[in-house]
């Protein structure tokens, strides 16, 4: 009786177990936050959709977006966005140590069509989270 017991946990085991064994990138991705997660010295692009950032691409600070793109970095202290869009935009941002963290909100500006914003912090951020954006319409302003 106890060989079979012992049979059927070794069998029950992987099942039970497999989460603990998921490869980290896909453990990331399931557990990551709305938005797009820019890390220390990165560089994106992409558009709005829903709300949320799409179809993001790595790039360099020297891209230029395109019409419908939004480009950020994160060099040290410094956030860099270029609205490369025709639209104002107000979003939230949250500084946070990886994509599954919920992190702390912190303050950040309208992004006005066709300029460079520049948001800045004392310290040197671990990676910051870009969501919920939204057309500003006549809400323009630092929230």
């Amino acid at each position: 009786m106890r060989l079979i017991v012992l049979a059927m946990a070794l069998v029950a085991a992987p099942t039970v177990l497999s989460p603990a064994f998921a490869e980290p990138a896909a453990e990331a991705a399931k557990d990551a936050r709305p938005g797009l997660f820019v890390k220390q010295g990165e560089t994106w692009l992409f558009k709005i959709k829903d709300g949320q950032p799409a179809d993001a691409r790595k790039g360099d600070e020297d891209d230029k977006p395109g019409s419908d793109e939004i480009r950020v970095s994160l060099d040290g202290g410094n956030m860099i966005v270029l609205n490369g869009s025709s639209v104002a935009y107000n979003y939230q941002a949250f500084i946070a140590k990886k994509p599954s963290d919920k992190g702390n909100r912190t303050s950040v500006c309208t992004l006005l069509p066709g300029v460079t914003a520049f948001e800045n912090w004392p310290e040197k951020l671990p990676g910051i989270r870009l969501t919920n954006f939204s057309e500003a319409g006549d809400s323009m302003g630092c929230f």
